[in-house]
């Protein structure tokens, strides 16, 4: 083989890698790109106002506006600043209570934020139930 024919030869090499990288690498993003959700307080989600995209919203829940009857819930949250309406149709979790923390996962939809996921925050200070029972002797 010629000094030539290598160089060609390694030019293609080179180029295949580079071209198997990169397909890989879009196959990849598009793959992640149906599970990404971003988070957002219920300020910037009012800015955004995008029904279209899935995501995080969190903030306190606010007093006086949990209405439930079992499984159809409501409720809203606020950061302070807005507040946000969000319906959510299942079981609201053990510590879920006005004015605590909440993360909830899903829609916005015609100014409603439709959950498919709610999750309670609770701070270091968290003891699970069944050891505060077990400490307190009760």
């Amino acid at each position: 083989m010629s000094k030539y024919n290598k160089k060609k030869l390694r030019i293609m090499f080179i180029s295949a890698g580079m071209l198997v990288l990169l397909v890989t690498t879009i196959i990849l993003l598009l793959a992640f790109r149906s599970g990404i959700e971003f988070y957002k307080s219920p300020t910037q989600l009012l800015e955004v106002r995008d029904d279209t995209i899935r995501l995080r919203v969190g903030g306190l829940v606010m007093r006086k506006s949990v209405k439930s009857n079992g499984i159809n819930n409501s409720f809203a949250i606020t950061d302070g600043s807005n507040v946000i309406e969000v319906q959510f149709v299942g079981v609201l979790p053990d510590l879920f209570a006005e004015g605590r923390g909440v993360i909830v996962r899903g829609q916005l939809k015609d100014n409603v934020f439709v959950a498919s996921q709610v999750l309670a925050k609770h701070d270091e200070k968290y003891m699970p139930r069944e050891l505060e029972k077990t400490l307190s002797g009760d």
